[in-house]
């Protein structure tokens, strides 16, 4: 029972990623079940279900605001092998799939198409409750933004977040695509986005921030990955254009009934 609530009840997958990282998902054994301080892996990926028009502001036009709606969502082992990775049926036609963004395709979410594990909003929602509930402790990059759209109130204590971690107050933030190369040497998100990859690199980039903590030399990788952003203007090789500017504002996101 175990294993079917935290993972896809026994679904091996061998897919590989660009970064050279696995993407295999092994769910968890019946003795497995994370404790407390226990830290896993988190990303997400997220599709645009409609759009919202809210009233512009006297003189100016009104922008549509994307709500955005939960597609994928993957957690790993601190060894870095992912346990679950949930694709969410879709419950009502999407806008936008944000392919180049979130990796999804066409039809992923189709219950009749799909050669993914779909499950609904709710399981996949109470799978992360869980796991909350024990007490574990989510490492991922952006999780906040992630946590708010699923609509999960996770304490600070529980979070650790890479943007947090490699980050100079007043200066700005960086992508994990930009500290995974820089840091780790992978180049995760070339070609799309891959939540099991993401997730995995944002475990690596904590625990080289541990290494580079107790070393003393935490400062020092900071300058010189903020003059390297500043020379190569915040890009690596082969990095493609930004998400639209519509999706770096604030969103909406659906409830769970």
């Amino acid at each position: 029972a175990r294993r079917g609530m935290m993972g896809p009840g026994g679904q091996g997958m061998g897919a590989g990623s660009s970064s050279g990282l696995s993407c295999s998902v092994v769910p968890l054994g019946p003795t497995e079940l994370p404790s407390a301080g226990d830290k896993v892996g988190l990303d997400a990926e997220f599709v645009v279900l409609n759009w919202e028009c809210p009233s512009g502001s006297p003189g100016k036009p009104a922008v549509g605001v994307p709500v955005l709606g939960l597609a994928r969502v993957s957690v790993c082992r601190c060894s870095g092998e992912a346990f679950v990775d949930d694709y969410i049926a879709a419950e009502e036609k999407i806008s936008d799939y944000l392919t180049r963004w979130s990796g999804i395709l066409p039809g992923d979410l189709d219950p009749s198409q799909s050669a993914h594990h779909l499950t609904t909003l709710k399981n996949t929602y109470l799978k992360l409750r869980c796991l909350l509930d024990r007490g574990v402790i989510f490492v991922g990059h952006g999780l906040r933004k992630d946590f708010r759209i699923i609509n999960l109130v996770v304490p600070k204590s529980q979070i650790v977040d890479t943007v947090e971690l490699f980050h100079r107050p007043r200066h700005r933030k960086m992508s994990l695509r930009f500290l995974a190369y820089h840091c780790l040497g992978l180049n995760v998100q070339a070609e799309t986005h891959n939540s099991i990859e993401d997730a995995m690199a944002a475990l690596e980039l904590y625990k080289h921030y541990q290494q580079l903590h107790q070393a003393g030399a935490l400062d020092a990788k900071l300058t010189q990955l903020y003059n390297i952003g500043a020379r190569d203007n915040w890009n690596v090789p082969g990095t493609p254009p930004g998400p639209p500017p519509s999706l770096s504002m604030p969103v909406p996101y659906r409830r769970l009934p």
